[in-house]
């Protein structure tokens, strides 16, 4: 009897049955009619001369590898090959030059007595310079942009969560004085474009001369791209080595804001060096950006180090402060096996202590985040800008909810 076609068509394709012991499944590469493997982890073949042959990492990307008898077929076709680049890309432009050395170590490599003197530090600089700084964005209705997609049942949860966070850097935005005819909004490591697409809507048509870029060094699928108009660019490129003044979409316009919702760590330091480079510092009217992931800021890039110094914060204690921000999100750090194993003990007074513990190391991840906010902000102001630090929304839609705000009077 012959099969169905209709279910022939509806196999899924031959999967690589290379079992990936890292992420305990297989490989999920597809593989050609009649192998077993995809070509990353295909058997070594036999060279000519009867030797293995050896896979080797790509000269242009190491990420990915090639046999070495290929190899130089393998880079005339490589995706990674080195192509001309645009006048508006300079490696390392947004970075500093390096003035000295800085070693990261983890928490666990700091002994306890140096850990508290920098938790202590931390909580005082926190109560002395940083908290009366922290204002909080009036609750306001879903911006009108945002508000049919936030409306559809269908969303989900996560869904609602960044849809309410785009709504309020819209508003925050609004609040400032930042929405001006003949502007280029920027959308600094912008993903999905989702915050561009809804700040055309808000501020660019209907005969604006503004105009949006979208910068980012990822090539994203699903983008919003398609649904902007086509005087709205994307740039793939990496903050490190965007020479922004030489953008056609920012050269074309006597101003530019910048935006950004959740840029990781490093990110966000690239994304200011770019935005207050002294070739666009004078058409930079301003900028909004919502920062996470402080553990992973690179101290060589970082825009407050300076600003955190005359405050009597080290180099040691700064490296310290990079591990103790992930109390904010991580709780005591430990794995949750051993979470799950507390909060089955009898002893009722023991998992109130651990939870209390939990708390405070918490509170203190938080406000490490903000002194290393705070010191981003004291940097622009040196830079001529009004900041503000924000809380833009309720813990509950995230806990990276902390904005900075800044404004050329």
């Amino acid at each position: 009897m012959l099969a169905d076609s209709s279910k022939l068509k509806a196999l899924p394709p031959p999967q690589c049955q290379y079992f990936v012991v890292r992420k305990k499944r297989l490989c999920r590469m597809t593989v050609r009619p009649g192998r077993q493997y995809c070509g990353e982890h295909e058997p070594q073949p036999r060279r000519e001369d009867g030797e293995r042959d050896t896979r080797i990492p790509c000269p242009n990307d190491p990420k990915h590898t090639c046999y070495a008898s290929k190899l130089e077929k393998h880079l005339t076709i490589c995706n990674a090959r080195p192509t001309d680049l645009p006048d508006y890309i300079i490696p390392n432009v947004n970075i500093p030059a390096a003035t000295d050395t800085f070693t990261r170590t983890t928490l666990s490599e700091v002994p306890r007595d140096i850990l508290a003197q920098v938790v202590d530090k931390v909580n005082c600089l926190y109560e002395k310079y940083v908290k009366h700084e922290i204002k909080s964005l009036k609750e306001q209705p879903i911006h009108w942009t945002v508000v049919e997609e936030f409306s559809d049942p269908s969303r989900t949860e996560s869904s609602l969560r960044h849809l309410r966070q785009t709504s309020s850097l819209l508003h925050m935005m609004e609040t400032a004085g930042l929405v001006r005819d003949h502007t280029c909004y920027v959308e600094l490591g912008a993903g999905k474009g989702l915050v561009s697409y809804y700040l055309w809507q808000a501020w660019c048509s209907a005969g604006s001369d503004s105009t949006g870029l979208l910068l980012d060094r990822a090539a994203l699928r699903h983008k919003r791209d398609n649904k902007l108009p086509a005087r709205v660019v994307r740039v793939r490129a990496d903050l490190a080595h965007v020479a922004l003044e030489r953008v056609p979409a920012v050269r074309a316009r006597p101003g530019v804001v910048g935006v950004a919702k959740h840029l990781c760590g490093a990110a966000t330091d690239l994304a200011l060096h770019c935005m207050t480079s002294a070739a666009v510092l004078h058409k930079t009217r301003g900028l909004a950006m919502a920062t996470c992931c402080h553990h992973r800021c690179d101290p060589h890039v970082y825009l407050g180090r300076e600003q955190l110094r005359e405050l009597g914060v080290t180099d040691e204690d700064f490296n310290v402060i990079l591990g103790i921000v992930s109390w904010a999100t991580c709780g005591d750090g430990r794995p949750r096996e051993k979470r799950a194993e507390t909060e089955e003990e009898t002893d009722r007074e023991l998992v109130a202590n651990d939870a209390e513990m939990r708390r405070q190391r918490a509170l203190t991840g938080r406000k490490a985040k903000s002194l290393l906010d705070w010191g981003r902000a004291a940097a622009l102001r040196g830079k001529g800008f009004n900041v503000d630090l924000v809380i833009f929304v309720p813990d509950s839609v995230s806990p990276e909810n902390l904005a900075i705000v800044a404004v050329k009077p």
